[in-house]
């Protein structure tokens, strides 16, 4: 029995012995129960051991490489990684009409746009830029989004999202071999398209809100939300130099991206709402929790109290929000930033007595919000748990 699965069949048990529901209609349900979960963990273990099979996969060509590189050429080499680039992404492509094999699919035709990728970089080794070869193959890096990005349009609500990050590499790529462009206009360039994306997606989005003409929308809309964080940082630390003040932008950057966040759990149209909204925002909160302490200690030049202002109280943020609509992601995540907080703390004025009395104050703070989760549960249920936690004391 999976660990989700334990608080439905307890769920089934109450009710069928408070008569609820008869005992035919529970164990209806018990068996979807275990065939949910078994499907489940069915789709979880194909996920495991493709992922599996794809660094088998890298290792073998590892391997061959190895043995084969030093026999080949500059140029044949990179046809060489096209060539595998473009069958194993083709096959992946080929094995995604079957249902049993779709996770396999997926991490294939993602494999197989990293050897392309891999090509295209490698390529410079055997053609220089703005030479006949040199833009040879940059013109192949733009083609390659343009010829195998539509078809998984159509196929499935994962890939385009993968080809949307990809293609940003893909005309990197193209700027940089068959163009004179130099490398701060090239990283403007791909703002200005990554922005025009975001805005493409959020206008489908807008002329589709229950996600049925464009359900691949929503999944390119947040991999391009992430894709930004990256060129945040590319931008700033490149063509404007900010140095350690890049991490003002992505602050903000992270800012916008937990606002827009929160939109989509509250307010946006039901047809566009995901449970994996909660971890989403979660993840907002672990990464503050590098991007608070470097901004404060780093960019701000601060004393460790600051890093304890800014990510602590982002955690009991987190904390309010976590106790007020119940969300076990974000409960988690604060504690973790809360406890980092003052760990960072602690570690930085260790030895004082200060010190004891302020991680006190955090672990009371723990223990409070520890009871407030408690009261989650109905009058019933708690009762039935302290019915339970008496019997394991007393053996």
């Amino acid at each position: 029995m999976s660990q989700p699965s334990r608080p439905v069949f307890t769920a089934l048990e109450r009710w069928e012995k408070k008569s609820l529901i008869s005992s035919e209609l529970a164990q209806r349900l018990r068996s979807e129960v275990v065939e949910a979960a078994e499907a489940g963990t069915a789709r979880l273990s194909q996920f495991l051991v493709a992922g599996a099979g794809a660094v088998v996969l890298v290792i073998a060509g590892a391997v061959f490489a190895d043995w084969a590189w030093p026999q080949m050429g500059e140029a044949s080499r990179t046809l060489f990684l096209l060539a595998v680039g473009l069958v194993v992404h083709l096959w992946g492509a080929r094995l995604e009409g079957q249902h049993r094999w779709v996770p396999a699919s997926l991490l294939m035709q993602t494999a197989g746009l990293g050897l392309l990728m891999t090509a295209f970089v490698y390529s410079e080794n055997a053609w220089a830029d703005l030479s006949t070869g040199g833009i040879a193959v940059g013109v192949g890096a733009l083609a390659a989004p343009i010829l195998l990005a539509p078809r998984s349009v159509r196929a499935n609500v994962i890939m385009p999202a993968v080809h949307l990050c990809f293609a940003l590499g893909f005309l990197a790529v193209f700027m940089d071999r068959a163009t004179p462009m130099a490398d701060d206009h090239i990283v403007w360039v791909l703002d200005a398209v990554l922005l025009g994306c975001t805005l493409a997606m959020m206008w489908l989005l807008r002329r589709d809100p229950d996600g049925v003409r464009y359900p691949w929308a929503l999944n390119a809309f947040v991999m391009a939300l992430y894709a930004g964080g990256v060129l945040v940082l590319v931008t700033g630390s490149g063509p404007m130099d900010l140095g350690v003040d890049v991490m003002y932008a992505l602050d903000l950057w992270l800012l916008i991206v937990a606002g827009i966040t929160l939109w989509g759990i509250h307010r946006s149209p039901v047809g566009l709402r995901r449970d994996w909204f909660e971890s989403m925002l979660a993840g907002c909160m672990l990464l503050w929790i590098p991007f608070g302490g470097i901004t404060a200690m780093e960019a701000m030049d601060g004393p460790s109290e600051l890093v304890l202002a800014l990510v602590g109280s982002a955690a009991v943020v987190g904390f309010a929000y976590a106790l007020r609509f119940r969300t076990r992601a974000m409960l988690f995540a604060s504690a973790v930033a809360f406890v980092a907080a003052a760990w960072i703390w602690a570690a930085d004025r260790g030895g004082a007595l200060g010190v004891v009395g302020g991680l006190a104050l955090a672990a009371a703070v723990l223990f409070w919000v520890s009871g407030r989760v408690g009261a989650w549960a109905s009058p019933d249920a708690r009762a039935a748990q302290d019915s339970q936690g008496s019997r394991a004391v007393g053996g």
